[in-house]
């Protein structure tokens, strides 16, 4: 199949001649969600900005499903129409007075009537949980309010791809904890994510594929359950096993969890795997 997104042979430098990514190659399948993980400098940001057109390949190319990336003005609206991107500092993004003139600027944008515009954002404030922040001034909002806020732009585009950038950067753990729901309900719709993060949970939580970025390449990637559980690959980019996928796997190997059984992705899931053991379900 076709990926919904692919960099193929992919160079980038910025000024000065300094290095970004250097022959990078890597597939997103639709409907699926990635989580691009490395070491800072590895490429992992600037393959995003690549992703969603803000950045042209040196050498390379970028292909929307299975096309060459059409840069024109034209080319670049329709692919942002499709590919969105949110920014790891959400007060990059955010720029209107408030929270419903900001998130309505990508459909206005677009050319959208009053009223499509109106039923998008609503539509996007109530997937994201802040409805009630609707007519907020964008500079009340705190940080987790804020990466909600701008995450409901991306969505009121209608995207096929959703591009963030360490979503959970700079929040606290509940607001985390929400935001990580929120975006496991989109993937859960068939929106694909793309992610770059440094923490393995997150990566073990929300992806089902997992690529692992060094030196402005992509390493290694395959499912999230093959590359994460791959100490020595994992230690070649600077990180461990996820906590918890040590957990499911030593208690799978106890006879807590059943052989073949979905590993589980949260505390959550855990804590009803081990009930379920003991209750002998």
């Amino acid at each position: 199949m076709t990926p919904i997104l692919s960099a193929e042979d992919v160079h980038f430098s910025f000024p000065g001649e300094v290095a970004a990514l250097r022959g990078l190659d890597l597939e997103v399948a639709a409907g699926r969600s990635l989580a691009i993980l490395g070491p800072n400098g590895a490429g992992k940001s600037t393959l995003l900005l690549h992703l969603n057109g803000t950045l042209r390949p040196g050498a390379g190319h970028i292909r929307l499903d299975g096309e060459t990336a059409d840069y024109s003005r034209k080319g670049l609206n329709r692919w942002r129409q499709r590919v969105a991107l949110v920014l790891q500092d959400a007060d990059d993004q955010l720029f209107a007075a408030t929270v419903f003139e900001d998130v309505s600027f990508g459909p206005l944008n677009l050319g959208l009537g009053e009223a499509e515009t109106r039923a998008r954002v609503e539509e996007a404030l109530a997937a994201l949980g802040i409805a009630d922040l609707h007519d907020r001034a964008t500079h009340m909002l705190s940080g987790g309010q804020k990466k909600r806020a701008a995450i409901a732009g991306a969505l009121a585009m209608h995207p096929d791809v959703l591009l963030l950038d360490e979503p959970t950067a700079g929040l606290d753990a509940e607001g985390a904890a929400q935001l990580v729901a929120t975006l496991r309900g989109l993937a859960a719709k068939g929106v694909t994510l793309v992610f770059t993060t440094h923490d393995v949970e997150l990566a073990w939580t929300l992806a089902d594929d997992v690529a692992l970025f060094r030196g402005g390449r992509a390493v290694a990637a395959s499912g999230a359950g093959t590359i994460l559980t791959d100490r020595a690959l994992l230690e070649g980019v600077g990180l461990r096993p996820p906590l918890l996928l040590d957990l499911a796997l030593h208690a799978r190997d106890r006879g807590l969890i059943a052989e073949g059984a979905p590993l589980p992705r949260t505390p959550d899931d855990l804590k009803r795997a081990m009930a379920g053991w003991r209750s002998g379900g």
